[in-house]
Order: C-alpha cells, then sequence, then structure tokens
C-alpha cells in the first residue's frame, strides 16, 4: 500500500482528507504499475463564495514517474471526486505511453520492442 500524505489548507469539512485519501488510495489500487506514494493537498480559496474556490493537487509516483492532477470545483467533496477522475486518466496516459513503441520514456536510451539500436 502506498504512503499517501494529504495536506489541507484554509477551512474544510472535517472528513475532506480522509476523502481524499480514501480516493487517491482507490485509483492506486487499480493501477496496472506499483504507487510508490502519493501527496495531496487541498486548499480553500481567500473567498469561499467564489465560484470554483476549492483546488485539490495531487502527484502520484508511478514507479518512478511522476502522475501530477490540478483541479478546481464549488465544494470539497466535488473537488477530490474531480481529482480521482483526472488521476485515472493520468495514469491511463502513462500505461499508453509505457506500451507503445517510440513513446516517452524516463530513460531517453531505453530500448523499446520494435525500435532499432542507437
Amino acid at each position: 500500500m502506498p504512503t499517501i500524505e494529504v495536506e489541507v489548507r484554509g477551512e474544510m469539512p472535517p472528513d475532506s482528507a480522509e476523502y481524499a485519501r480514501t480516493m487517491v488510495l482507490a485509483v492506486a489500487r487499480h493501477a496496472r504499475e506499483s504507487v510508490l506514494s502519493a501527496r495531496v493537498r487541498l486548499t480553500q480559496g481567500r473567498d469561499p463564495k467564489a465560484e470554483r474556490s476549492v483546488v485539490a493537487r495531487a502527484t502520484m509516483d508511478v514507479n518512478g514517474r511522476p502522475a501530477r492532477a490540478r483541479v478546481a470545483a464549488e465544494t470539497t467533496h466535488e473537488a477530490i471526486d474531480l481529482l480521482r477522475n483526472r488521476l485515472d486518466y493520468r495514469l491511463a496516459r502513462l500505461e499508453h505511453w509505457r506500451l507503445w513503441p517510440g513513446s516517452m520514456s524516463a530513460d531517453p536510451y531505453e530500448q523499446r520492442p520494435g525500435q532499432p539500436k542507437p
């Protein structure tokens, strides 16, 4: 199980940190690669009555590669739900790039199937 650090800034519902941890853990559990750790930051804007004043950010360490997401919403739970969806998308993109030859890689000299040797 990955370590998930949650930071809360501003006035948030008391269960928001635990809800964020639960949602990010759900994303990590169905990831195809190992999620080593995750960091979530929930921020309430200065004016809570402003439109989309809650910002949620997350960075996941997926087997050494970062998966980042940022969303804004009107409520804390809405922001966390949107963040979960965005992280799902980011993990799918990482999987896509890992599987297809010629895709981006953390190691530019990594040999991929179907590529000529440099």
